[in-house]
Parts: structure tokens; C-alpha cells; sequence
């Protein structure tokens, strides 16, 4: 039996808390990885590295908050006003089907909104920050990166530069999006669609766990076929074979790997920092 329910809205602790949570997660492992490898390269880097792990870990928390808030409260504000995403279940637990077009239009704007705002803050804060830079370095005997610092911040004042940036940021996430929900869809109509255990919390739906291998394999292979087609037109635009067929094996590699890891932090973080709450009503 298959059933169509619509998110209309997103529980914003909820989202904040766990998607900041498995930030974290993310951040504590690709920090010691990084460690660990200028350890090896360099062994007096190592102390480097070691005082890089929590500037990484913290500056990801608060980044991570404040970006899950906003994200959830995007979306559910412009539900208000536009379609928002609805998915297919198969028996309350396969997701079989998302819409397209819809998911790929609430997700663009999200992003736009978000690039207009981090531009308008920018503005404020990125002049003085380059400035101070430039001083030090000025003061250091480095002109050339003084002016090329100049040359930056020359560069994204444009208008044409800003209108570049919010138009690209719209069309490429749009474009992407939609290519991820179509690919999604054949997958899931083949039986590989992503297995989610769902529970009932004071009307709104609670996400109890995600199946890892599921999740893992849908987004490799999504990854896999974005990365082809990101290779092809750069193929076209003067690339090898090789780093074509190095783009797709890693896409899918790291498809794979973010989703499993995605997943096992979810899971393993759920039952002590709260579940996902979702508002999804029968469409």
C-alpha cells in the first residue's frame, strides 16, 4: 500500500539538534583524519593539527546551529506560499517516490536566500577583515597578496559579480536537485529506495532510524551519476578520460561514505539527542 504525504513543515529543534549533532560528528573524524595525515607528512605539524581539532569541532557547532535553524525556518515559511516536498511511502516505511520539481524549487530558493543574506553580512564584515589583512601583510612586506587581496574585494563589489553569484547559486542548485529527485525515483521504482522507521510524537512524525546500507547505496549512486555528468561537460569543455573516470569512482566513493557515516550518526544519535520530527499530513 502506498501512501502520499506532504511536509509542510519541519520541527526546528529537532532538526537543529540532530543535524547539528552529526555536524559535530563529522567534524570530530575529518579533524583527526586531517591530523593524522600532517602527522605523517610532517611529524612537527602534528601540533598544528591538534590545535586545529577543536577550532574545527566548534567552529562547525555553531556554523551548524544557526544554519539548521535557518534552513528549517526557510522552509517552513515559504510552505506558506509555494508547494512544498511530498514523498511516496510503500507500507509507512519505503520512501518510493519525491517529488521533483517542487523539492528542487523549495531547495534553490532556500539556497539563494541563504547566499543573498551571507552577501548582504559580507558586506559589513568582509571589508574590514581584508582590510585589517592587508595592513599585516603590508606591514609583513607582502604587497603582492595585498593587492591581489585589493583585487578580490574589487571583484565581488561588482554588481554584475553579485548577480552572477544569487542567479548561478539558484540555477545550479535548481538544476541539480531536480536531476537528484529524478534519479531517486528510478531507483526507488526498482526497489531501492530508502527504508526510514517512523513513530507517531504528539502529531507530528518522528524519524526512529534510517537503514544504512539503503541510504548509503541511493546516495552514492546519485553522487555516481551527477559526477558523470559533471565530467562529461567538463570533458566537453576540454578535460581527459581520466579525471572523468577518477570523478565518477570518487563520487561514488564519497556518496557511499557520507550517506553510511550520515546514517550511523542518526541512528546512534537519535535515542539521546531527540529524533527528527517532520508535520507530514496525508496528501
Amino acid at each position: 500500500m502506498v501512501s502520499i504525504k506532504e511536509l509542510k513543515s519541519i520541527e526546528l529543534s529537532s532538526f537543529t539538534i540532530i543535524s547539528t549533532g552529526i555536524a559535530v560528528l563529522f567534524a570530530i573524524l575529518s579533524s583527526i583524519l586531517i591530523t593524522i595525515v600532517m602527522g605523517v607528512t610532517d611529524a612537527n605539524s602534528i601540533s598544528v593539527g591538534l590545535y586545529l581539532i577543536p577550532t574545527i569541532v566548534v567552529g562547525t557547532l555553531m556554523y551548524t546551529i544557526y544554519n539548521s535553524f535557518f534552513q528549517g525556518f526557510l522552509y517552513n515559511t515559504l510552505g506558506k506560499y509555494i508547494k512544498t516536498i511530498k514523498f511516496a511511502f510503500k507500507e509507512e516505511k519505503e520512501i518510493v517516490k519525491v517529488t521533483t520539481t517542487e523539492t528542487a524549487i523549495i531547495t534553490s530558493m532556500i539556497a539563494t536566500i541563504q547566499v543573498i543574506l551571507l552577501y548582504l553580512v559580507s558586506v559589513l564584515v568582509l571589508p574590514l577583515m581584508i582590510s585589517a589583512t592587508m595592513q599585516t601583510l603590508m606591514y609583513a612586506g607582502q604587497s603582492a597578496m595585498a593587492y591581489t587581496l585589493y583585487q578580490f574585494l574589487i571583484f565581488i563589489s561588482q554588481p554584475t559579480t553579485i548577480a552572477m553569484i544569487i542567479f548561478g547559486t539558484f540555477i545550479i542548485t535548481f538544476v541539480y536537485i531536480l536531476l537528484a529527485a529524478y534519479i531517486y525515483n528510478l531507483l526507488a521504482n526498482s526497489g531501492r529506495g530508502i527504508l526510514v522507521n517512523l513513530s507517531q510524537d504528539n502529531g507530528l512524525t518522528a524519524v526512529d532510524s534510517v537503514d544504512i546500507m539503503r541510504f548509503a547505496m541511493v546516495l552514492g549512486i546519485i553522487s555516481c551519476i551527477l559526477s558523470l555528468i559533471s565530467g562529461l561537460l567538463a570533458v566537453i569543455s576540454g578535460g581527459t578520460a581520466i579525471t572523468l573516470i577518477t570523478g565518477i569512482i570518487g563520487g561514488f566513493v564519497s556518496g557511499f561514505v557520507e550517506g553510511a557515516l550520515f546514517a550511523i550518526f542518526y541512528n546512534f544519535l537519535a535515542p539521546k539527542l531527540g529524533k527528527l520530527k517532520l508535520e507530514l499530513i496525508d496528501f
